[in-house]
């Protein structure tokens, strides 16, 4: 009974396997490239990821693998400040996760500080980001 039962599972995953297309997003293989959007700059790596704002900047710890469309990922938000950065100033930075959806080249970005929701931002694969950078 046991051995039926192992088969049965390691079939239903061979077939499962079968279906997927590692090449498109959604099916738990890392999300990569360059995505702009207003206000927005993301670039992903299949091991993490960068983000940057008009005001600020922040880290993905790790990969984006999306799961029917959607994904979340810790890391960090740096808050910048208009002015030069003195020296030895530290970062203003705090935790963060980043919370989104991907549909072909269209992704939707919310990012969660410290009880607070920024976004959501919508950005396109391959686009150009359009930054306003704090004077």
């Amino acid at each position: 009974m046991f051995y039926s039962f192992m088969r049965s599972f390691v079939l239903l995953t061979i077939i499962g396997c079968v279906g997927t297309d590692p090449s498109k997003p959604g099916n738990g293989t890392p999300l990569v490239g360059r995505w702009g959007g207003e206000h927005i700059a993301l670039v992903l790596t299949d091991s993490a990821g960068s983000v940057e704002y008009d005001c600020a900047h922040g880290g993905l710890a790790g990969p984006v693998q999306p799961l029917g469309g959607r994904f979340e990922v810790t890391g960090v938000h740096v808050r910048e400040h208009g002015g030069p950065v003195r020296e030895g100033e530290r970062p203003d930075t705090v935790p963060a996760r980043y919370l989104g959806h991907v549909r072909g080249d269209r992704l939707e970005l919310r990012v969660v500080v410290a009880g607070d929701s920024l976004g959501p931002f919508e950005l396109r694969r391959g686009a150009e980001p359009r930054l306003f950078k704090c004077l």
